[in-house]
């Protein structure tokens, strides 16, 4: 976890969301009914916080959490297909000290990068409604003033790309 107290105090704000019926009610639902290659797992099922270099130039954003990574996990871009890619990029290039990112345990670390969603939790099939992604904004807005130091946005994907322009 992230040791300063300005970002403690937004993951703990963050992480205890209700705001949107129908996300909490699908990330909670997802949390209960594992995969069975997860069954043994605890899962997180709450909103699921930015992960990285709190000093980082460079932020990474995604559309959500996947609904058996990061909602499995409580780590962003954790545990699924979309994280196996993006890590192996980020050590190639120096941004991240292993090429995996399995679980919120795991070792991982960022050098100069953040990796964080526009969304906070799970959508239905990856599908936000325009009031979730309104709702959940004010998240992504108060992440974006903590990260002091940036210099370079990569928007993975339509939504998130959308989202970074509006900051």
């Amino acid at each position: 976890m992230i040791n300063d107290n300005r970002f403690k105090s937004f993951y703990s704000d963050m992480i205890t969301c209700t705001r949107c019926t129908r996300l909490v009610s699908f990330r909670e639902k997802i949390a209960t009914e594992k995969r069975k290659q997860y069954i043994n797992e605890e899962y997180w099922g709450k909103p699921v916080p930015g992960y990285g270099d709190i000093n980082a130039k460079i932020l990474f954003v995604g559309l959500a959490p996947a609904a058996h990574g990061g909602n499995r996990t409580g780590r962003v871009f954790t545990g699924d297909k979309s994280a196996d890619f993006l890590m192996k990029c980020m050590h190639y290039t120096g941004l991240a000290n292993q090429k995996n990112s399995d679980y919120r345990d795991d070792g991982l670390k960022l050098k100069n990068a953040y990796m964080t969603a526009m969304l906070k939790c799970v959508p239905p099939g990856d599908k936000p409604t325009a009031g979730e992604l309104k709702t959940c904004f004010s998240y992504f807005n108060k992440e974006m003033e903590l990260l002091k130091n940036l210099k370079t946005i990569v928007a993975l994907g339509k939504i998130a790309f959308d989202g970074t322009l509006k900051y």
